[in-house]
């Protein structure tokens, strides 16, 4: 599977959302902004810059045959990610994300534990790996993209309306009446409290004059 699906994929699914959707090539510039030559360190070969609603991206490939590969792989994502921030806003770098492409794996390696592997490792930014089904393809990417800024389930529930927001109300008179006072006097008390709730000195009298009463 190649970072391009995932990069055509990514771009509909921000149309969905009615978010602007743009391909960035200087976030995939080999040179800094505003600098003339390229930078020494190892890069990517394949990498495609976006921006998708506030949130800068890298799509990439990336092979999980070994830890070994995907780790020299992210070194080069995350010196890469480094160029790309010097084309960034300053308020959007601290939502840059890596998307990878899953390209190649080895069936001996653990590379369900190579993915957590990468996920985990936040040094430059966060990092999401999507792993194609090929018999599965649209099943594996709406699981990857749930885990992703783009998911929004609430999008596909019903609105309740008239939700209980907290079952507090009586709680006060509930625990009164638990410690031994009855439920006329318990009201009683509460409608004090709010009553005398500025007027402490005032309130004791009141609070023991309905106890008496209620004998």
């Amino acid at each position: 599977m190649t970072p391009e699906i995932l990069r055509d994929k990514l771009i509909a699914s921000a149309n969905s959302l009615g978010w602007p959707a743009t391909i960035e090539p200087d976030f995939a510039s080999p040179k800094f902004r505003g600098r003339q030559d390229a930078s020494a360190a190892s890069l990517p070969e394949t990498a495609i810059g976006l921006r998708l609603g506030a949130y800068p991206l890298l799509v990439a490939p990336i092979p999980l045959n070994s830890s070994e590969a995907m780790q020299t792989s992210l070194k080069a994502l995350h010196n890469q990610m480094v160029i790309a921030r010097s084309y960034m806003r300053a308020e959007e770098v601290i939502n840059a994300h890596i998307m990878l492409c899953v390209t190649a794996t080895d069936s001996q390696a653990d590379w369900r534990g190579i993915i957590d592997l990468a996920e985990r490792d936040e040094t430059v930014c966060r990092k999401v790996v999507w792993m194609p089904d090929s018999d599965a393809l649209d099943v594996s990417y709406d699981l990857f993209l749930a885990r992703t800024f783009l998911a929004q389930p609430w999008r596909s529930l019903e609105a309740v309306l008239n939700a209980p927001l907290d079952h507090n109300q009586g709680l006060a008179e509930r625990i009164l009446v638990k410690h031994g006072l009855s439920e006329p006097t318990a009201t009683r008390w509460v409608a004090l409290a709010e009553t005398y709730k500025d007027d402490p000195d005032g309130l004791i009298p009141q609070l023991v004059a309905a106890r008496e009463q209620s004998k």
